[in-house]
């Protein structure tokens, strides 16, 4: 696979990605000399055997022997194959790799790295106005009412979008993206009469991540109005969006997933917050409760194990059966957590503490 890329261009990656920077955004590293050290991500340790060095721009744990240079420690991190390391560190370092410098991959290159851009200033928008806006109050209320925390806010990176119906394509025009393809991004929608209104008013935004934390969509949930509004409003699929592909809070999660070698699969957003900021970091939530094929193959390249831990009532339990063809063809096996009615995770954590929680994760038994 190598082969692929000419030697030059992949020393110029390797070249553009600084190893102490690069391994540095994965684990906290503490200078030691003209070295870096730090726990080793690979295996469990209580004192520092993982020594970077900048000099020759390799990595080396004297615990478990793991070692190697930048596209390594990115492959062995992130799960991922060689090739895919190579591209994330070519992305991240502008570098247009040859076999994908074509007309049509260059455009559609362009339109992903345009939509990306808008997404994650979309969501320091939306943060900003959560954090300091008078008509966030509402949101702020709902996610005190419900026991979110300050640090739980900030790492999720939640959100308020304005109750108006033209503040997402006033922002769009003030940064003088292009407005047909914020239409594109999915958060502004087409008048019958012209012109367009935003998808998202009035919710708490959940940004959804990929797998390297690049926000790729949202869904929003509503904080008031008539019974007739949908709960919550996602976003249709994009160029960078596919609902069947994404899993919400893997880019967090993932290494959990790779040490515990089991992941625990809950409903909802606000159910996985909860239990990870429990202390449950193994866990993941479909975009809706449909588990796909797609899911259960991302799954079965970080663990061998799924707990299904749906909510109690009928829509949970049916997407527990709706989800077994899925994982078993996947070769995962499974086991299902039940969380006593009237309770979700979220709520039975709150009056169970989070011990409690494991200790429901830890009985629950095989499907079959």
């Amino acid at each position: 696979m190598a082969g692929l890329i000419p030697p030059a261009v992949l020393e110029q990656i390797r070249s553009a990605s600084d190893i102490v920077e690069i391994i540095g955004s994965y684990v906290p590293l503490k200078r030691a000399g003209t070295n870096f050290v730090g726990l080793c991500p690979f295996h469990k340790e209580k004192s520092p055997s993982f020594n970077v060095n900048p000099g020759r721009q390799i990595f080396h744990c004297f615990g478990c022997h793991k070692g190697g240079d930048v596209f390594t420690f990115v492959k062995e991190y992130e799960n991922i194959g060689f090739m895919d390391s190579v591209r994330r560190l070519a992305e991240r370092a502008k570098i247009v790799l040859d076999f994908e410098n074509v007309p049509g991959q260059q455009e559609a290159r362009h339109v992903k790295d345009t939509l990306l851009q808008i997404h994650e200033q979309i969501t320091q928008r939306w943060q900003t106005a959560l954090a300091n806006d008078a008509n966030g109050q509402i949101a702020r209320d709902y996610l005190a009412k419900r026991g979110v925390s300050e640090d739980a806010i900030k790492l999720f990176r939640l959100g308020y979008a304005p109750d108006a119906w033209d503040d997402t394509v006033n922002w769009a025009r003030s940064k003088h993206f292009d407005v047909p393809l914020v239409e594109q991004a999915g958060l502004i929608l087409k008048k019958e009469s012209g012109g367009h209104y935003d998808r998202f008013r009035g919710r708490l935004m959940f940004p959804i991540c990929d797998e390297q934390g690049r926000v790729i969509a949202f869904s929003g949930r509503i904080l008031s109005g008539d019974e007739k509004t949908a709960k919550y409003v996602n976003s249709p699929e994009t160029p960078i969006f596919t609902k069947g592909k994404v899993f919400f809070g893997l880019d967090k999660s993932k290494r959990a997933l790779l040490d515990s070698k089991f992941a625990v699969v809950c409903e909802g957003q606000l159910d996985l917050i909860a239990c990870f900021m429990a202390g449950i970091n193994n866990i993941v939530a479909p975009q809706g409760t449909a588990l796909t094929a797609d899911h259960a193959r991302i799954l079965k390249r970080y663990v061998d194990e799924v707990v299904l831990c749906f909510d109690s009532d009928n829509a949970g339990q049916n997407a527990t059966v709706r989800s077994l063809d899925s994982l078993l063809t996947a070769g995962l096996s499974i086991r299902v957590a039940t969380v006593p009615p009237p309770h979700d995770p979220d709520s039975y954590i709150k009056e169970n503490g989070a011990g409690g929680f494991q200790d429901l994760i830890q009985r629950a038994e095989g499907f079959f």
